[in-house]
Order: C-alpha cells, then structure tokens, then sequence
C-alpha cells in the first residue's frame, strides 16, 4: 500500500511553517513506536525471564553464602559450621559482605538477561521531535479548513 507523499505548507501567524510530507510523519511516527516497543516487549517478558535469576556471593572463605532473588529480597543464608567458631563481629562483617556480593551479582546478572532498552533521551527528542510536528500539521490541517470554509462563504454571497 503506497501512503499519500503530499506537502502542505503555508503561514501560520506571520511565520513559514516547514513542509512535512505524510510519508515524513508516518516514519517519524513508525520510528517513536519502534523505539518504545523494547520498554514495551521487555515488561511483559521480564517477569518470567528474572523470576529464576539469582544472585549469589560468598564470604570468609565460601563459608558464608548469600542467594538474593529479583526484589532485593535475600533469598537464603548458608553457613558452614565451621563460621560459628568466629566472633560476632567478624561474623557480622562477613555476612554484609556476602549480602551485598550477592545483591551486585544479582543486578549483574539482570541486566545481562533483560534486552537492551533504547536510549531515554534519545526517545524523548524523537517524541518530541514528533509531538512539534503534529502540532505543526494539525495546524496546517486547521488553517486549510479555515481557507475553504471562507472561500465557500465568499461564493456564496457572490
């Protein structure tokens, strides 16, 4: 199917307005979507995809295991026997370090397993790119209306 490639142009309150083909429009249009359908895709994916995602790290030697699930919630705690024999305050050292290895593995291992979301500045000057220009052709709409509606006027009373 071949889409309409006329222009319009004109002034609009003492200002040119720059020609926008239909074709123009519908790229820029076709191309805001292309970008936002990642964001899209990825939400209704993510959740199956990161729900068996994990994150380990270790600490005192391996002695100390922590497994964070998606959430930032810790999933479980192992500690080796041996452990028990240190004192608190090593033992609560150990168990931080192991909490926030496995939280940075955690995140590591997410971003490697959703797709790669497309540039969030990049998107708003397209969309915005795209809201100026439908302005711009609403208007330009608009004012051709306005045209014929007082040429029709004008014949009439001719």
């Amino acid at each position: 199917m071949t889409r309409p490639t006329w222009l319009v142009s004109h002034t609009i309150g003492g200002t040119a307005m720059a020609d926008v083909s239909a074709s123009d429009f519908d790229r820029l249009f076709s191309e805001s979507l292309a970008a936002l359908r990642p964001i899209v895709e990825q939400d209704d994916e993510s959740d199956e995809r990161t729900e068996q995602v994990r994150g380990v790290g270790e600490a005192l030697d391996g002695h100390v295991r922590v497994t964070a699930k998606p959430g930032g919630q810790l999933e479980s705690v192992e500690l080796n026997p041996r452990v028990l024999r240190s004192d608190s305050e090593s033992l609560a050292e150990a168990f931080l370090t192991a909490a926030n290895a496995a939280l940075e593995d955690l995140q590591q291992r997410l971003s490697a397993a959703l797709p790669d979301v497309p540039d969030q500045q990049q998107l708003m000057e397209r969309l915005q790119e795209f809201q100026n220009q439908s302005v711009a052709q609403m208007q330009r709409y608009l004012t051709a209306i306005a045209d014929v509606q007082d040429r029709l006027d004008r014949d009439d009373r001719g």
